[in-house]
């Protein structure tokens, strides 16, 4: 199975200036654990269900006036269109995230791959609770 077969088109995007509570309700209604801050068409952070729990819930934070910039994680990786698959696990492996959002040629989002997608692809069955 090739790595465009399992790239996640439709990703969950929010603005660096959204609120965290629009970034949680897309997380619930889109039932996914992340959502990819994007700006001019180009990820420039990640906001996690983790979080929001731990940055903002767990210091008793105002979730109505807290933005995604303000909590996001910075400086993300991102995978390439057309990157192999082995390569993509190492970039994951080594920097120790479960998700990577995929960029065009012009740095643009295009998809987003999740270690579970890459495990499903080489045949690992996942048990789901």
């Amino acid at each position: 199975m090739h790595l465009r077969k399992i790239t996640k088109k439709k990703v969950v995007t929010v603005g660096p200036k959204d609120t965290v509570v629009k970034a949680a309700r897309l997380m619930g209604r889109k039932n996914v654990g992340s959502v990819v801050v994007v700006q001019n068409k180009k990820p420039v952070g990640i906001i996690t269900d983790r979080d929001i729990a731990i940055r903002v819930v767990a210091k008793n934070a105002d979730v109505n006036s807290i933005l995604v910039k303000d909590v996001m994680t910075n400086n993300i990786v991102t995978g390439k269109e057309g990157q192999r698959a082995a390569e993509l696990a190492k970039v994951m492996h080594d920097h120790g995230i479960r998700r990577i959002p995929i960029v065009g040629k012009r740095g643009e989002l295009t998809g987003i791959i999740t270690l579970d997608d890459l495990l499903y692809m080489i045949g690992v069955k996942l048990r789901r609770s």
